[in-house]
């Protein structure tokens, strides 16, 4: 190897570590722009509806955006005050919160011993009320951080919708700009790509969002029905982690059942209990037509593909772990799959005969061979 070979692969080296150091860094707003992207895409429809309506886009543009913050306000009004009343009280008295998980605790006990005849000890009650006290200290120490943040999260998202507005008024000019770094043959196709990724990604957001709903709304109208406090609380926490697919709602029920158990046992069964039977309705019904289509991947590969974003990037990395494997599929269909078919798929020729690629070739070799 010369040395002008060695300083050049040197030099390769190098600007691909410094490439990668840099998508490091920039790895926050990378997601954002994913994210900002994807529900562009999911809102993209509503926009075109309002254009056939005669809106100019940029009053349709803003008119959905502004739609979407005033659901966002809404919910969090109704969520927000509850919810932190009530972790208030608990942070407040700390010894009341380990009196009612002790009592919660005792009352799981009596009735598991009435039905199995045998005694069973849980957890030490001292036991108990040093871990709450102990949680307590740490909750309120991480308070500061939290607060911080949230201010990022807020940045993030007003440059998520800045994003998004830029997005759905430049993308056809952005897609025309990437058709031209194809040769003229290949730039409807590479179109039809871009158009399906959209129309999978969008589909994906909007399923989420569909799902989420109602699995809080029917939640929270079985628990206000049988006057289970906090019910918009709780509601809200199945419904928002069912945004993570397969495991998502597991979480929110438990954490939901959890907290209803404080105020007391009857609760807490009552709410898993209601968690129970909307998962059913959402697990065998409602996800697998509405999301399961949107991305057409396989179920084992969906949890794969989730726990695989959770370990990169945490909550996050788990709900864009889904979207972005389903662009991947497509474009291993589009650009591997479909070329692959296409070539070895069998022609029909003159005299009814079937050829594939490779038939045709031999047959051309054969042709030009001397007679």
């Amino acid at each position: 190897m010369t040395a002008q070979q060695t300083f050049r692969n040197t030099l390769i080296v190098i600007l691909t570590l410094v490439g990668a150091y840099v998508l490091f860094l920039s790895t926050r707003i990378l997601i954002v722009l994913l994210i900002a992207i994807i529900v562009a895409s999911a809102i993209r429809p509503a926009v075109l509806r309002l254009k056939q309506w005669r809106f100019p886009e940029g009053i349709a543009i803003l008119l959905v955006y502004l739609l979407i913050g005033l659901f966002l306000f809404i919910l969090s009004a109704l969520v927000l005050p509850p919810a932190i009343n009530q972790f208030s009280s608990y942070m407040n008295n700390e010894q009341g919160l380990a009196s009612r998980l002790i009592m919660a605790q005792s009352w799981f006990e009596t009735n598991v011993e009435a039905l199995t005849g045998s005694d069973i000890t849980l957890i030490d009650p001292n036991s108990i009320r040093r871990t709450v006290s102990d949680t307590v200290d740490r909750i309120t120490r991480a308070i500061p951080g939290v607060a911080t943040e949230a201010s990022g999260l807020a940045g993030d998202f007003i440059l998520m919708v800045v994003i998004g507005v830029y997005w759905l008024t430049s993308r056809d000019q952005a897609v025309e700009y990437l058709q031209g770094v194809f040769p003229l043959g290949q730039r409807s196709r590479i179109a039809g790509i871009i158009e399906e990724i959209e129309i999978s990604m969008g589909a994906y957001l909007r399923g989420v969002v569909l799902v989420a709903v109602f699995v809080g709304v029917a939640n929270f109208a079985v628990l206000a029905l049988l006057r289970v406090p906090n019910a918009v609380t709780l509601a809200f926490i199945v419904g928002i982690t069912t945004a993570l697919p397969i495991v998502g709602g597991y979480i929110g029920g438990i954490s939901a059942t959890l907290l209803a158990l404080l105020s007391s046992p009857i609760n807490g069964l009552i709410t898993i209990l209601t968690f129970v039977g909307v998962q059913q309705i959402e697990t065998h019904y409602l996800t697998p037509r509405v999301m399961s289509r949107s991305v057409g991947l396989n179920p084992i590969l969906v949890i794969v593909v989730l726990f695989i974003g959770f370990a990169v990037g945490g909550v996050v990395g788990g709900l864009i772990a889904v979207p972005i494997s389903g662009v991947l599929s497509i474009l291993l269909k589009n650009l591997v799959i479909v070329p692959r078919q296409d070539v070895h798929a069998p022609k029909l020729v003159e005299g009814g005969i079937l050829l594939t690629a490779k038939d045709e070739a031999d047959t051309a070799t054969l042709g030009q061979r001397p007679g």
